[in-house]
């Protein structure tokens, strides 16, 4: 691989020149490298046609992110080095978001006590909603409010709960391009129940 520098003829240039040259832009020059090979002889099974039919949904949703300005400004703030807001909307796509933590310490069941839930994703958590159930039965379910510009998200009860150990919290935080992540926590039964 080789890069060009301040070269009038090749400045901007990307594409291949012949079966065995390839020039392409990254961060503001012109690389010159070789042109990938691909052995057409490996057979294609179920799982690669999966991936690759997933990676053109996430250039499709990139396509349109980059046609929205301030979701594009929005993913251009993300970039670290060399990366651009389209192959950040690609990861985003391609990633979906995680419950690092469901803390149950300040629920005691009564309303206006809450669960605190950590949710992260590699560009932003649009929403995290939270249901509460015991044996299948739901007690509540809502969404979470985000704490200030943070990753952690509060869930404030409405409703009274004698918490018990067959209860249980379950959390799903949903990204922007819709992709979901669901964890659950169960009562201890240790938690301050309601008398």
């Amino acid at each position: 691989m080789a890069t060009v520098e301040e070269n009038l003829i090749t400045k901007g240039l990307s594409g291949r020149l012949g079966k065995s040259v390839y020039f392409r832009q990254w961060g503001g020059k012109t690389i010159l490298c070789e042109m990938p090979a691909r052995n057409k002889k490996l057979p294609v099974d179920e799982d690669h046609k999966r991936r690759m039919s997933r990676f053109r949904e996430a250039t499709e949703y990139a396509k349109q992110a980059m046609n929205d300005q301030e979701l594009k400004q929005a993913y251009k703030r993300k970039c670290t080095g060399r990366q651009h807001a389209f192959s950040k909307a690609i990861q985003d796509y391609l990633t979906s978001p995680v419950i690092q933590e469901i803390d149950l310490s300040n629920y005691t069941g009564e309303i206006g006590s809450f669960i605190l839930i950590n949710a992260t994703d590699t560009f932003r958590v649009k929403q995290v909603q939270v249901r509460i159930e015991e044996q299948s039965k739901v007690i509540e379910t809502g969404f979470a409010q985000r704490e200030g510009d943070t990753d952690w998200w509060r869930f404030i009860a409405t409703v009274p709960y004698f918490t018990s150990e067959n209860g249980k919290v379950i959390v799903s935080a949903y990204d922007l391009p819709g992709n979901e992540t669901t964890k659950e926590a169960r009562f201890s039964g240790n938690e301050h129940p309601l008398s």
